[in-house]
């Protein structure tokens, strides 16, 4: 009998204690289970957001997007937009702004228009030669009409071109301007009269002009008195063409009344504004003299020409320099 209770104590109290720490060690499972419980809510939703957000992002499909990248790192960013320009294999374009779609708009309604041609013209539409003018600086061949009606003989002195309108050279040269003037000034000219332009009996401009010159010769005179005769010939147009013949009379030289200088000037205008100067000059002998004084004569004179005219034309290109 003592054995049978034994052999039942044994097993109960087995149990017993069997069932002691599997009740401590299912209230231990129940607790790590609560507290995973908590740690996964907690994780899942911030205190601070409200209920009603966390279910937007379930009902809205952008909300999981937007949850899943803003949790990542720097590096995770990275990789998650190298992962979905590569899935497609084509990397997408930003959605163009409103401004550059304009744009856009306006630049393929101008190449419309282009490719269009109307079948007539307004008469806006059409660009004067005025507006042109002002636009490209420069002038249509077809209104430089004007041509010299002179035969252009004897030694060419000159020919420039010069950066100025061609109204603007004839007043510096035939009118008694203060460049000419003061040009005459440092050539130690003196006596210095130039009359007005006036009708002569054949209906050409014609004005006179005298001088006292100083010559540059070793032997003879210092000093010489010239009177020039202009006449502008038919064929100027103020704007286009300036044709001018000076005929020159020297006095108190030797074999003065023997021979006169015949010099042609030139103003002619191009098609960028400016003025093509040509100086023509010839001696024309009166008497007859001997050859070696009609050599001298001649060797003097066209070397005299050719020193003012050069004279002239530096002159002229400091003059348009501080315009």
């Amino acid at each position: 009998m003592k054995s049978i209770k034994a052999r039942l104590k044994h097993p109960i109290e087995r149990l017993l204690v069997m069932d002691k720490p599997s009740s401590a060690r299912s209230s231990s499972s129940k607790n790590h289970n609560h507290n995973r419980m908590n740690r996964s809510s907690t994780s899942r939703r911030n205190p601070d957001e409200d209920p009603a957000d966390e279910t937007t992002k379930h009902r809205f499909f952008w909300g999981n997007r937007r949850n899943s990248t803003t949790g990542q790192s720097g590096g995770d960013k990275g990789r998650s937009k190298i992962d979905l320009t590569t899935a497609g294999g084509k990397k997408k374009s930003p959605r163009p702004s409103a401004y550059t779609q304009t744009d856009r708009s306006k630049s393929n309604r101008n190449l419309n228009s282009r490719n269009t041609r109307c079948n007539s013209l307004a008469g806006t539409a059409i660009t004067s030669r005025e507006n042109v003018r002002q636009i490209t600086g420069s002038r249509n061949p077809d209104e430089l009409t004007a041509r010299c009606s002179a035969t252009h003989e004897g030694r060419k002195v000159l020919q420039e071109r010069l950066m100025v309108q061609v109204d603007a050279l004839f007043n510096m040269l035939f009118s008694a301007s203060p460049f000419l003037q003061s040009f005459h000034e440092r050539r130690k000219s003196t006596d210095l009269r130039m009359g007005g332009w006036k009708r002569n009996a054949n209906g050409q401009n014609e004005r006179i002009v005298t001088v006292t010159v100083a010559l540059q010769a070793n032997v003879g005179p210092k000093t010489a008195k010239v009177t020039e005769t202009q006449i502008m010939r038919e064929c100027s147009q103020p704007g286009q063409l300036y044709s001018i013949d000076v005929q020159s009379v020297n006095a108190e030289i030797p074999y003065a009344d023997a021979f006169v200088v015949l010099v042609h000037f030139c103003l002619r205008a191009t098609v960028e504004e400016y003025t093509d100067v040509l100086v023509f000059a010839q001696v024309k002998f009166l008497k007859s003299v001997w050859a070696v004084v009609k050599a001298f004569i001649e060797k003097n004179t066209y070397a005299g020409l050719e020193e003012f005219c050069q004279s002239l034309y530096s002159a002229l290109l400091l003059e348009i320099k501080k315009r």
